[in-house]
């Protein structure tokens, strides 16, 4: 069942969180689910997942928590209205109960398997490990749309210049933080939209904390729903600069 949840610091159960972001995911939430949980089958720790319902109108919230049979561990958490993935990504790590922390994105861009080489480079140390579709090694299985393509490049070169972040690819929707990262991290985001994941990584690449980006492999959904264009250029530019302006630190 769907409920509104609290932020709560009860001791941890599992070795791993897995939060998946879906508003109206109906069709695509049940093979990243069942591929997910296939996984999770496998492996020799205590994992949960959570699914978390912004503000669907489809079944997305009834489909996802039929998968609790399959895995007592998986919870569907949300709230009325939709509100943006950056705010059920941050939703969704506050209420995880894992030492680890993943969140992903609901079209099962980068395959789960990954999981199991990012917890062998965060090995139970306080730090962020982030998926990149930028670095040799990275593996795209199908690209975007030619003008998607070249506006994601040019946001990269922006966000460079104008925080000066060293990462050559923040918005890849599969990264691994730990608890206490993620506990310091979350609470600080201002931003529900798609690209809090720029803030993020502003505020952790100047508090110090350690971020390891790892090429993944990488396909490219033509249902996602990020608008581009001019106008939302300009909107991009200017969330930039807020962050800045916000997160003195």
């Amino acid at each position: 069942m769907c409920r509104l949840v609290d932020i709560f610091t009860d001791p941890m159960k599992y070795h791993l969180s897995i939060v998946i972001p879906a508003y109206n995911e109906e069709k695509r939430l049940p093979f990243t689910l069942r591929n997910t949980i296939d996984f999770l089958k496998t492996q020799p720790y205590e994992a949960e997942i959570i699914v978390v319902n912004d503000g669907s109108k489809d079944k997305t919230a009834t489909l996802a928590g039929s998968f609790n049979k399959e895995l007592q561990s998986l919870r569907v958490i949300g709230y009325p209205q939709n509100r943006g993935k950056g705010f059920a990504v941050k939703t969704g790590m506050l209420e995880a109960e894992g030492e680890h922390r993943l969140f992903m994105d609901a079209d099962y861009a980068v395959p789960i398997e990954y999981a199991k080489k990012f917890l062998a480079a965060i090995n139970n140390h306080d730090k962020i490990i982030i998926g990149s579709r930028a670095l040799k090694g990275s593996i795209i299985e199908s690209r975007q749309q030619f003008l998607r393509e070249k506006f994601a490049q040019i946001f990269n070169v922006l966000q460079r210049f104008v925080l000066s972040l060293p990462i050559k690819d923040t918005q890849c929707g599969f990264k691994l933080f730990s608890r206490n990262i993620t506990e310091k991290l979350f609470s600080q985001i201002t931003y529900d939209c798609a690209y809090f994941d720029t803030e993020l990584l502003y505020i952790a690449y100047r508090s110090g904390i350690p971020i390891e980006e790892i090429p993944v492999k990488w396909k490219h959904d033509m249902e996602t729903r990020l608008p581009i264009g001019f106008s939302r250029s300009l909107d991009l530019v200017n969330k930039l600069f807020r962050i800045k302006k916000i997160h003195r630190i």
